[in-house]
């Protein structure tokens, strides 16, 4: 039975006062909790709730007495948790829409008080060290929700074996065909033809890989010679520079090696830097990894804008694909944007030479093409607005403009191609085809120093954009100077930080202080919200203010975060938080971009509310939260004493 607590809020006000968390809110917050909260008694061994029952989005208190979680055992119910006077229970279920995992029953005459779930994430929103306390709890819940959203969504048949989630060493050869540095060649290659393999590793006395040699690598750098030297010892021709994996990571991370480093195969180590394992294209294959090495091989030997155009079908296709095998979404940005990038440095090939053609010849010095917003931090799922630009070498005076209007004419081609391919142009006219996104390296710099002298708000987002610039082809060391240059700055330019966290902190998270949506409230945008731009803006804008503030390099937010975690920026708990935070929000987003192309309509970040079940609605609102508290963490990190 439920009632009132007027005639006790002065004793209940003090006893919640000493109980951990609520002893970290302030009065006015603890005040509305008890004002709004109700009482509840239950008789001896009355069940408050039992296992199974719908969540009753209620925190319980005891006031007096006993209770006892109960659970059920080999059909017998077993105690597994007492609680007493100043406990509570009940998070799991005020934190979902889950059926309560146990039975609570009442051990002895027993009072409660019941605080409601808004008045739960009101507190929650207001402080930080009430929110630790449930930050852990709350990144499981997240996580555990995505997994069953992600189920059920999936309109595919289930598939059995996930592909893309089986672990590498499941997969890999152990037993590994090796030689020693200084092997000859011709005992390696007799190795290999004994074995039937494609390779051999080279490995240290220490059992530690030090090379690689491959078919490939001995028909180029001995086969192909006037007169072979087959006594050359192994260390002379093998691969050095390694790409290796954990036996622990999903083969997921081995199809994205081989992507991105145009190899067929991977070594496996362990923790400890030992040989382990070594996996291949053709273990890859036989697993049924085929879509996306396709597609690498179709884009390779493309020779037509038409036909590279063509394959972005396919790219979709396998997005499709990633969805139904239940891929992170995080997983399914970073294979696609390994993709994008391929075609683009294809396009890139085709425009040098398309310049050559037209009389305009090769390239007057070096130069790199850089991906900036989305794609410089490899989050681009659906081929969003360009935003890129070409850094070229200093050049003379007396031909800086001619120089200029080459790469300018080069950049258009780049641009009109890559719009051929569905990479709209942006419409604040960010791309390699305006003179000021290509520039040479020293302009690039004073342009960066000016916007960190001035701080003027109509740079703040061309600042932001640019931030995220990633290198895509080209001079690497162009790209290099420019990023140490650019982070040295950002580093030590504390009113910068300062300016840009202040912009971000003028917009806040679409969530009202009871935790309810916050929506458009007629038009064609009613009861939607703009994922893109009303939520996740803030958890890259944080996150990029940290690294920026660490001089950390990395583009890509999870990666951000992971070097932040790494340095006790932030809380383990808190990291694991924002990454399941922004993994949720990375997925609602992709899925909607899926059902936009299925219903023939562009892609866009509007996600209808009213579409979401109540799971969503739930796994949204916490994410949201999460990008609040961010917000906050990042108030306190930058500028304190206003925030």
């Amino acid at each position: 039975m439920t009632s009132s607590i007027e005639d006790n809020q002065s004793e209940i006000l003090s006893l919640i006062k000493t109980i951990t968390p609520f002893n970290f809110l302030d009065d006015n917050i603890l005040n509305d909790i008890v004002a709004q909260a109700k009482s509840a008694h239950y008789a001896k061994n009355s069940y408050i709730f039992q296992k199974g029952d719908r969540s009753k989005k209620t925190l319980f208190l005891i006031l007096n007495g006993q209770a006892k979680a109960l659970t059920t055992f080999i059909n017998e119910e077993k105690v597994t948790a007492v609680r007493n006077r100043g406990d509570f229970f009940g998070v799991t279920g005020l934190l979902s829409d889950e059926p309560y995992p146990v039975s609570m029953v009442a051990a002895e005459a027993l009072t409660c008080l019941l605080i409601s779930q808004k008045s739960f994430l009101k507190a929650l929103n207001s402080s930080e060290k009430f929110a630790d306390y449930f930050t852990t709890d709350l990144a499981s819940r997240l996580k555990d929700l995505y997994k069953i959203i992600s189920a059920e969504q999936n309109d595919q048949p289930i598939i059995e074996k996930n592909i893309l989630r089986q672990r590498i060493e499941d997969i890999s050869a152990k037993n590994v065909v090796t030689c020693l540095p200084m092997d000859n060649i011709r005992d390696a290659a007799k190795k290999m033809a004994e074995a039937r393999v494609s390779s051999v590793v080279v490995i240290a006395l220490n059992n530690k890989p030090v090379g690689i040699i491959t078919e490939k690598d001995l028909v180029s750098r001995v086969l192909s010679a006037d007169n072979p030297n087959l006594e050359a010892k192994a260390h002379e021709i093998m691969t050095s520079d390694l790409v290796t994996a954990n036996p622990n990571d999903y083969t997921y991370k081995a199809l994205l090696l081989m992507i991105k480093h145009s190899i067929k195969h991977v070594i496996i180590t362990d923790e400890h830097e030992i040989l382990h394992g070594i996996i291949t294209v053709k273990d890859l294959v036989q697993s049924q990894n085929t879509g996306a090495l396709s597609i690498v091989k179709q884009i390779e030997y493309q020779d037509s804008y038409e036909g590279l155009a063509e394959l972005i079908g396919e790219v979709d296709q396998l997005k499709q694909a990633l969805i139904n095998e239940r891929s992170y979404a995080s997983e399914i940005c970073a294979l696609i944007s390994e993709l994008y990038d391929r075609i683009t440095r294809k396009v890139i090939q085709m425009a040098e030479k398309e310049m050559v053609s037209i009389g305009r010849g090769a390239p007057p010095t070096d130069y790199c093409f850089i991906n900036m917003g989305s794609a410089g931090r490899k989050e681009q799922f659906s081929r969003s607005d360009q935003d890129n630009g070409i850094i070229f070498k200093d050049h003379l005076k007396d031909s800086l403009e001619l120089t200029t209007d080459y790469f300018l004419t080069l950049g258009n081609v780049i641009v009109r191609e890559l719009a051929r391919c569905g990479f709209k142009l942006c419409k604040g006219e960010v791309m390699a085809n305006n003179p000021c996104w290509c520039l040479p390296l020293s302009a690039w710099k004073n342009n960066v120093t000016q916007w960190v002298d001035k701080l003027d708000p109509k740079y703040i987002r061309n600042m932001t954009i640019f931030l995220d610039y990633r290198y895509v082809t080209g001079n690497e060391e162009l790209y290099r100077d420019l990023k140490n240059y650019t982070t040295r700055l950002f580093r030590d330019s504390k009113h910068a930080l300062l300016f840009m966290a202040e912009d971000d902190l003028k917009h806040r998270v679409p969530l009202n202080l009871f935790g309810r949506f916050i929506t458009e409230k007629s038009g064609e945008k009613r009861k939607k919200m703009d994922l893109k731009r009303a939520v996740m803006v803030h958890l890259v804008d944080c996150l990029r203010l940290f690294a920026l503030r660490e001089g950390i390099k990395e583009t890509n937010s999870f990666e951000r975060l992971h070097r932040l975690n790494d340095r006790g920026i932030f809380k383990p708990e808190d990291a694991e938080y924002i990454e399941a935070a922004y993994e949720s929000l990375l997925m609602f987003r992709i899925r909607n971009a899926i059902d936009n192309i299925k219903r023939g309509e562009e892609p866009d970040n509007l996600i209808d509310l009213d579409s979401l079940t109540k799971k969503e609605k739930f796994l949204l609102k916490e994410s949201l939260l999460m990008a609040n508290r961010l917000q906050s963490l990042t108030a306190h990190a930058f500028h304190p004493q206003k925030f």
